[in-house]
Protein backbone atom coordinates (compact mmCIF):
# COMPACT_ATOMS: atom_id res chain seq x y z
CA UNK A 1 0.00 0.00 0.00
CA UNK A 2 1.27 3.78 -0.74
CA UNK A 3 2.81 5.18 1.94
CA UNK A 4 0.67 8.39 1.54
CA UNK A 5 -2.40 6.27 1.49
CA UNK A 6 -1.25 4.44 4.91
CA UNK A 7 -1.02 7.93 6.16
CA UNK A 8 -4.48 8.66 5.58
CA UNK A 9 -5.73 5.62 7.34
CA UNK A 10 -4.29 6.15 10.25
CA UNK A 11 -5.17 9.53 10.68
CA UNK A 12 -8.68 8.58 10.03
CA UNK A 13 -8.36 5.43 12.10
CA UNK A 14 -7.80 7.74 15.73
CA UNK A 15 -9.47 10.68 14.45
CA UNK A 16 -12.88 8.42 14.25
CA UNK A 17 -11.37 6.06 17.74
CA UNK A 18 -11.48 9.55 19.65
CA UNK A 19 -14.65 9.98 18.62
CA UNK A 20 -17.37 10.62 21.21
CA UNK A 21 -20.02 9.13 19.27
CA UNK A 22 -18.07 6.25 18.68
CA UNK A 23 -16.79 5.57 21.63
CA UNK A 24 -20.43 5.60 23.26
CA UNK A 25 -22.11 2.95 20.26
CA UNK A 26 -19.23 1.07 21.49
CA UNK A 27 -20.14 1.06 25.17
CA UNK A 28 -23.88 0.39 24.43
CA UNK A 29 -23.15 -2.39 22.15
CA UNK A 30 -21.71 -4.02 24.58
CA UNK A 31 -24.46 -3.73 26.99
CA UNK A 32 -26.87 -4.59 24.40
CA UNK A 33 -24.89 -7.92 24.09
CA UNK A 34 -24.29 -8.82 27.71
CA UNK A 35 -27.48 -7.57 28.67
CA UNK A 36 -30.03 -9.14 26.30
CA UNK A 37 -29.01 -12.50 26.57
CA UNK A 38 -28.79 -12.88 30.39
CA UNK A 39 -32.00 -11.00 30.86
CA UNK A 40 -33.93 -13.77 28.42
CA UNK A 41 -31.72 -16.58 29.84
CA UNK A 42 -32.99 -15.50 33.49
CA UNK A 43 -36.23 -15.47 32.57
CA UNK A 44 -36.51 -18.68 31.37
CA UNK A 45 -35.09 -20.34 34.47
CA UNK A 46 -31.93 -20.90 32.80
CA UNK A 47 -28.25 -20.72 33.94
CA UNK A 48 -26.75 -18.72 30.99
CA UNK A 49 -27.79 -18.17 27.17
CA UNK A 50 -27.12 -20.36 24.45
CA UNK A 51 -25.75 -19.51 21.37
CA UNK A 52 -28.82 -19.59 19.58
CA UNK A 53 -30.40 -17.21 22.03
CA UNK A 54 -27.10 -14.78 21.96
CA UNK A 55 -26.97 -15.38 17.63
CA UNK A 56 -31.46 -13.76 17.81
CA UNK A 57 -30.86 -11.51 20.41
CA UNK A 58 -27.72 -10.05 19.17
CA UNK A 59 -29.25 -9.95 15.10
CA UNK A 60 -32.78 -8.24 16.58
CA UNK A 61 -31.04 -6.20 18.91
CA UNK A 62 -27.73 -4.46 18.30
CA UNK A 63 -27.64 -4.73 14.19
CA UNK A 64 -30.03 -2.01 13.76
CA UNK A 65 -28.32 0.08 16.03
CA UNK A 66 -25.18 -0.81 14.08
CA UNK A 67 -25.78 1.79 11.01
CA UNK A 68 -26.24 4.55 13.50
CA UNK A 69 -22.34 4.32 14.34
CA UNK A 70 -21.59 4.58 10.21
CA UNK A 71 -23.88 6.77 9.02
CA UNK A 72 -23.07 10.02 11.34
CA UNK A 73 -19.44 9.22 11.00
CA UNK A 74 -19.34 8.67 7.60
CA UNK A 75 -21.15 11.34 6.57
CA UNK A 76 -18.97 14.13 7.65
CA UNK A 77 -15.98 12.24 6.18
CA UNK A 78 -15.62 14.12 3.02
CA UNK A 79 -18.12 17.65 3.17
CA UNK A 80 -16.95 17.86 6.81
CA UNK A 81 -13.48 19.00 5.46
CA UNK A 82 -15.06 20.93 2.67
CA UNK A 83 -16.64 22.78 5.30
CA UNK A 84 -13.52 23.40 7.19
CA UNK A 85 -11.94 24.28 3.55
CA UNK A 86 -9.03 21.88 4.08
CA UNK A 87 -10.36 19.05 1.69
CA UNK A 88 -8.40 22.30 -1.24
CA UNK A 89 -5.71 21.80 0.87
CA UNK A 90 -5.07 17.93 0.97
CA UNK A 91 -6.01 17.68 -2.55
CA UNK A 92 -3.31 20.50 -2.97
CA UNK A 93 -0.70 17.81 -2.29
CA UNK A 94 1.00 15.31 -4.31
CA UNK A 95 -1.50 12.93 -3.86
CA UNK A 96 -4.58 11.53 -5.84
CA UNK A 97 -8.57 11.41 -5.07
CA UNK A 98 -8.36 7.37 -5.42
CA UNK A 99 -5.74 7.61 -2.45
CA UNK A 100 -7.85 10.07 -0.32
CA UNK A 101 -11.12 8.49 -1.17
CA UNK A 102 -9.64 4.99 -0.31
CA UNK A 103 -7.86 6.29 2.65
CA UNK A 104 -10.59 7.72 4.56
CA UNK A 105 -13.28 4.64 3.78
CA UNK A 106 -10.70 2.53 5.31
CA UNK A 107 -9.66 4.48 8.23
CA UNK A 108 -13.40 5.13 9.21
CA UNK A 109 -14.11 1.39 8.71
CA UNK A 110 -11.35 -0.14 10.49
CA UNK A 111 -11.86 2.28 13.47
CA UNK A 112 -15.59 0.99 13.40
CA UNK A 113 -15.14 -2.42 12.97
CA UNK A 114 -12.50 -2.15 16.08
CA UNK A 115 -15.17 -0.47 18.10
CA UNK A 116 -17.84 -3.20 16.96
CA UNK A 117 -15.22 -6.25 18.04
CA UNK A 118 -14.39 -4.92 20.84
CA UNK A 119 -18.21 -3.85 21.85
CA UNK A 120 -20.00 -7.02 20.36
CA UNK A 121 -16.65 -9.48 20.60
CA UNK A 122 -15.60 -8.51 24.39
CA UNK A 123 -19.06 -9.13 25.75
CA UNK A 124 -19.80 -12.51 23.71
CA UNK A 125 -16.84 -13.82 25.07
CA UNK A 126 -17.99 -12.64 28.38
CA UNK A 127 -20.95 -14.59 28.33
CA UNK A 128 -19.61 -17.72 26.12
CA UNK A 129 -17.48 -20.28 28.19
CA UNK A 130 -15.02 -21.01 24.78
CA UNK A 131 -15.52 -19.05 21.40
CA UNK A 132 -18.18 -20.15 19.23
CA UNK A 133 -17.38 -20.17 15.55
CA UNK A 134 -20.83 -19.15 14.61
CA UNK A 135 -20.61 -15.38 16.85
CA UNK A 136 -17.67 -15.07 14.42
CA UNK A 137 -20.17 -15.34 11.44
CA UNK A 138 -22.31 -12.70 13.63
CA UNK A 139 -19.28 -10.36 13.79
CA UNK A 140 -18.56 -11.06 10.36
CA UNK A 141 -22.45 -10.16 8.74
CA UNK A 142 -21.99 -6.57 11.47
CA UNK A 143 -18.70 -5.90 9.48
CA UNK A 144 -20.35 -6.39 6.22
CA UNK A 145 -23.33 -3.92 7.27
CA UNK A 146 -21.11 -1.66 8.48
CA UNK A 147 -19.71 -1.38 4.81
CA UNK A 148 -22.94 -1.23 3.03
CA UNK A 149 -23.79 2.20 5.47
CA UNK A 150 -20.43 3.63 5.08
CA UNK A 151 -20.53 3.77 1.61
CA UNK A 152 -24.14 5.29 1.86
CA UNK A 153 -22.60 7.77 4.24
CA UNK A 154 -19.69 8.57 1.75
CA UNK A 155 -22.46 8.96 -0.71
CA UNK A 156 -24.50 11.48 1.25
CA UNK A 157 -21.45 13.28 2.48
CA UNK A 158 -20.01 13.86 -1.20
CA UNK A 159 -23.76 15.34 -2.82
CA UNK A 160 -24.66 17.06 0.33
CA UNK A 161 -23.88 21.00 0.98
CA UNK A 162 -22.85 21.08 4.31
CA UNK A 163 -22.42 18.74 7.18
CA UNK A 164 -25.90 19.51 9.12
CA UNK A 165 -27.37 18.36 5.73
CA UNK A 166 -25.83 15.51 5.74
CA UNK A 167 -26.44 14.35 9.12
CA UNK A 168 -30.02 14.91 8.76
CA UNK A 169 -30.38 12.93 5.55
CA UNK A 170 -27.74 10.14 6.85
CA UNK A 171 -30.39 9.90 10.05
CA UNK A 172 -33.27 10.28 7.36
CA UNK A 173 -31.64 6.80 6.03
CA UNK A 174 -31.12 4.35 9.63
CA UNK A 175 -34.71 5.50 10.08
CA UNK A 176 -35.90 4.50 6.86
CA UNK A 177 -34.16 1.19 7.00
CA UNK A 178 -34.84 0.29 10.53
CA UNK A 179 -37.87 1.86 11.26
CA UNK A 180 -40.33 2.39 7.73
CA UNK A 181 -39.28 -0.75 6.19
CA UNK A 182 -39.53 -3.39 8.65
CA UNK A 183 -40.61 -6.61 7.78
CA UNK A 184 -42.47 -7.39 10.84
CA UNK A 185 -45.16 -4.84 9.83
CA UNK A 186 -44.84 -5.05 5.80
CA UNK A 187 -44.79 -9.12 5.63
CA UNK A 188 -47.88 -8.67 7.42
CA UNK A 189 -49.61 -6.74 4.95
CA UNK A 190 -48.29 -7.94 1.97
CA UNK A 191 -49.27 -11.99 3.04
CA UNK A 192 -53.13 -10.46 4.33
CA UNK A 193 -53.06 -8.53 0.45
CA UNK A 194 -51.23 -10.41 -1.84
CA UNK A 195 -48.31 -13.41 -2.41
CA UNK A 196 -46.14 -13.35 -0.24
CA UNK A 197 -43.44 -13.84 -3.03
CA UNK A 198 -43.92 -9.72 -2.95
CA UNK A 199 -42.38 -9.81 0.64
CA UNK A 200 -39.22 -10.57 -1.77
CA UNK A 201 -38.01 -7.06 -2.81
CA UNK A 202 -38.82 -5.67 0.49
CA UNK A 203 -36.11 -7.64 2.09
CA UNK A 204 -33.92 -6.66 -1.16
CA UNK A 205 -34.50 -3.34 -0.56
CA UNK A 206 -33.27 -3.31 3.09
CA UNK A 207 -29.77 -4.60 4.11
CA UNK A 208 -30.60 -5.02 7.43
CA UNK A 209 -33.33 -7.40 6.82
CA UNK A 210 -30.92 -8.98 4.07
CA UNK A 211 -28.52 -9.64 6.57
CA UNK A 212 -31.14 -10.69 9.39
CA UNK A 213 -32.62 -13.37 6.90
CA UNK A 214 -28.52 -14.40 6.36
CA UNK A 215 -28.52 -15.16 9.72
CA UNK A 216 -31.66 -17.03 10.10
CA UNK A 217 -30.79 -19.09 7.24
CA UNK A 218 -27.21 -19.57 8.11
CA UNK A 219 -26.74 -19.66 11.81
CA UNK A 220 -30.22 -20.20 13.64
CA UNK A 221 -31.78 -22.93 11.12
CA UNK A 222 -30.50 -26.32 11.20
CA UNK A 223 -30.23 -28.16 7.87
CA UNK A 224 -33.27 -30.18 8.75
CA UNK A 225 -35.16 -27.15 9.36
CA UNK A 226 -34.22 -25.64 6.04
CA UNK A 227 -35.84 -28.87 4.29
CA UNK A 228 -39.21 -28.69 6.76
CA UNK A 229 -42.06 -26.14 4.62
CA UNK A 230 -42.93 -25.49 7.73
CA UNK A 231 -39.63 -24.10 9.54
CA UNK A 232 -38.99 -21.89 6.44
CA UNK A 233 -41.90 -19.49 7.31
CA UNK A 234 -43.55 -17.50 4.00
CA UNK A 235 -40.91 -15.53 3.68
CA UNK A 236 -38.38 -19.07 3.44
CA UNK A 237 -41.25 -20.48 0.93
CA UNK A 238 -41.46 -17.54 -1.47
CA UNK A 239 -37.68 -17.65 -1.71
CA UNK A 240 -37.68 -21.57 -2.31
CA UNK A 241 -39.73 -21.57 -4.64
CA UNK A 242 -37.80 -18.79 -6.64
CA UNK A 243 -34.35 -19.89 -6.39
CA UNK A 244 -34.87 -23.40 -4.86
CA UNK A 245 -34.07 -24.25 -1.01
CA UNK A 246 -30.02 -24.24 -1.61
CA UNK A 247 -30.51 -21.21 -3.53
CA UNK A 248 -31.60 -19.01 -1.03
CA UNK A 249 -28.85 -18.23 0.80
CA UNK A 250 -26.82 -17.51 -2.49
CA UNK A 251 -28.99 -15.00 -3.28
CA UNK A 252 -28.89 -13.17 -0.03
CA UNK A 253 -25.01 -13.25 -0.28
CA UNK A 254 -25.31 -11.57 -3.90
CA UNK A 255 -27.89 -9.23 -2.31
CA UNK A 256 -25.81 -7.74 0.39
CA UNK A 257 -22.82 -8.37 -2.07
CA UNK A 258 -24.36 -5.41 -4.27
CA UNK A 259 -25.50 -2.94 -1.06
CA UNK A 260 -22.03 -2.82 -0.45
CA UNK A 261 -20.63 -2.34 -4.15
CA UNK A 262 -22.96 -0.01 -5.40
CA UNK A 263 -22.57 2.89 -3.04
CA UNK A 264 -19.17 2.30 -2.19
CA UNK A 265 -18.51 2.57 -6.24
CA UNK A 266 -20.85 5.31 -6.67
CA UNK A 267 -19.54 7.40 -4.28
CA UNK A 268 -16.12 7.04 -5.71
CA UNK A 269 -17.18 7.88 -9.02
CA UNK A 270 -18.56 11.45 -7.75
CA UNK A 271 -15.86 11.98 -5.53
CA UNK A 272 -13.49 11.13 -8.43
CA UNK A 273 -15.53 13.78 -10.43
CA UNK A 274 -16.90 16.07 -8.08
CA UNK A 275 -15.68 20.12 -8.40
CA UNK A 276 -13.93 20.83 -5.15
Amino acid sequence: MPPRIFSIIRKEFFDSLRSRWLISFTVITFFLVIGLPFVVAYALGLMAPGIQTLISGTTQVVFPFLPLIALPIGSAAIVGEKDKHTMELLLAQPISRVSVYIGKFLGIFSAIIAAITIGMGVAALIIMETPNPQYFMVLLLAYLLTAVFLGLAFLISIVSKDRSMALGIALFFWFLFAVLIDMGFLSMIVTIAFDPVYMIPIVVANPLEVVRQITQYALIMTPGMMANPIALGQLGLAMAKIFGAQGILPFLYTSITIWILLPVITSFVLFIRSDI
